[in-house]
């Protein structure tokens, strides 16, 4: 059997035991996990003294080597409420064709909505998040497009056993990093997760179907399953098993599908009350079924962590990573890699700021079989005034082809970057109008463009302005 076929064995018994703990949930005593919960408004955390917020504070009990972000935790109340939000938006596209070249902006019109539900138990907890809508070119009716993302993550955390399952999904017309599509509010996240407003973690890069390359043009499904199995073997330390099988796949001709599956194991242990360790071992697999190549990694990483509740975290690690390929073109069949990860997440009275670096294996995005890439990206949103909030978020990448998936002489390279930022102002109780811009560079060294319409240069500036109606959070407790 393949490590594709094993990989479902984490997911079914991460299921098994999630079902069971919840049916329990009454007898056993144990710790609540904490997520973090979205606001009401983009406002409503201002009307929370700061002295009340800081006695409000909870933990993050995520596993320090497991398959979500390390965070500060939450200054917010944990509760059950199901948020609907509806966007009408007027964007300008300079490059709705993904082309080289000089071009003319085009205007479309939007239409978004987004409905976001937790719901809390005892030591359990469901959060869900859906975004999804419809695009009109006005010049252009063949480039119209429905969006969709959808996020679900449901855990359990008990005395000593703690369980995750997550689903991330996405149908886009183009490829996730780096997507303005959403507008103001926005999609979740670099990994799938974690976006302002959003209820949802960010995931691990490695869990991460999709790379960072603008693919241009062209309709793709993605998705992301986890499964994660927790075990508190001691006052300070716990050993994580976390899994994952993530597929791309483009319903345009020309790009390259991919399929991964991961599977980690870390051990972690807190060193004082803010200091944290950990060691975690991974095992990788790439599969291209269209033209049949594959090739698996192995890594090892070293982390260290520090985190002040409710205001910092911080991150770092690395280690070697060892690729073997079936059917290298030429070169060594087990290249010797490094891994490195580092994050910083700061939470502040009136906003937050979130710095992450990642080098790391992924699938070539639809573009290279297989790449080293490394991303780096920051996420700052912050309260203005009383009715004034803004946002910024940009994040470059550079995704080198691997050596023993091109013929010849041949080394690819793609270097990606974006940047959006947003103002908003609160117009009412129950609605807010909003400006954005996107902005998206590509450039490479004459790496190829399977579909044809990505070119070696890519420059594209997309402005928006509209309006966001949400009534008042409604809680379920």
């Amino acid at each position: 059997m393949s490590f594709g076929d094993h990989i479902w064995i984490p997911f079914l018994a991460a299921a098994l035991c999630l079902r069971v703990a919840q049916a329990q949930e009454q007898k056993g005593g144990g710790d609540q996990r904490v997520q973090p919960s979205a606001p009401v408004s983009p406002n409503e955390t201002e009307q929370i003294p700061e002295e009340d917020q800081a006695q409000q504070t909870t933990p993050d009990s995520r596993s320090f080597s497991g398959a979500e972000e390390f965070t500060a935790g939450t200054r917010e109340r944990l509760r059950s409420y199901f948020f609907p939000s509806l966007q009408v938006s007027e964007m300008a596209d300079s490059n709705s064709q993904f082309t080289s070249g000089p071009h003319e902006f085009e205007t479309i019109d939007s239409l978004t909505g987004r409905l976001t539900l937790q719901k809390v138990g005892k030591h359990s907890q469901l959060a869900t998040d859906y975004v999804g809508g419809e695009q009109i070119y006005n010049q252009d009716p063949q480039l119209d497009a429905t969006i969709h993302q959808l996020g679900i993550t449901e855990s359990y955390q008990g005395h000593r056993w703690g369980f995750l399952l997550d689903d991330r999904a996405t149908y886009l017309p183009e490829s996730t990093f780096g997507y303005g599509g959403f507008g103001w509010t926005g999609a979740l996240g670099a990994s799938l997760g974690g976006a302002f407003g959003s209820n949802l973690a960010n995931l691990n890069p490695a869990f991460d179907p999709n790379a960072g390359l603008f693919t241009g043009r062209g309709s793709n499904i993605s998705n992301a399953a986890v499964a994660q199995i927790q075990y508190a073997a001691g006052p300070h330390s716990a050993i994580t098993l976390s899994g994952s099988y993530g597929l791309l796949h483009f319903q345009s001709p020309g790009f390259i599908d991919s399929r991964n599956d991961f599977l980690l194991v870390g051990y972690s242990r807190s060193l004082t009350p803010r200091d944290y360790f950990g060691i975690s071992y991974g095992f990788g697999s790439f599969r291209f079924p269209q033209e049949g190549g594959s090739f698996q990694t192995d890594l090892l990483e070293l982390s260290y962590g520090h985190r002040i509740t409710g205001r910092l975290a911080m991150e770092v690690g690395g280690g070697p990573e060892l690729n073997v390929f079936r059917n290298p073109v030429p070169g060594s069949t087990t290249p010797l890699l490094w891994t490195a990860h580092g994050s910083l997440d700061y939470r502040f009275h009136r906003g937050a700021v979130a710095l992450s670096y990642d080098r790391y294996t992924a699938n070539g995005g639809g573009l290279l079989f297989g790449a080293n890439t490394d991303l780096v990206g920051l996420a700052w949103s912050m309260q203005l005034t009383r009715n004034w909030s803004g946002s910024l978020n940009p994040a470059y990448a550079h995704s080198r082809s691997l050596p023993q998936t091109t013929s010849g002489e041949n080394d690819y390279a793609y270097d990606s970057a974006y940047a959006g930022a947003s103002l908003s102002r609160r117009l009412g109780r129950y609605t807010t109008m909003f400006f954005t811009y996107n902005i998206q560079s590509q450039g490479s060294n004459n790496a190829p463009c399977p579909a044809g319409n990505c070119g070696t240069s890519l420059l594209r500036h997309l402005v928006g302005f509209g309006f966001d109606w949400h009534p008042r959070q409604i809680t379920t407790d």
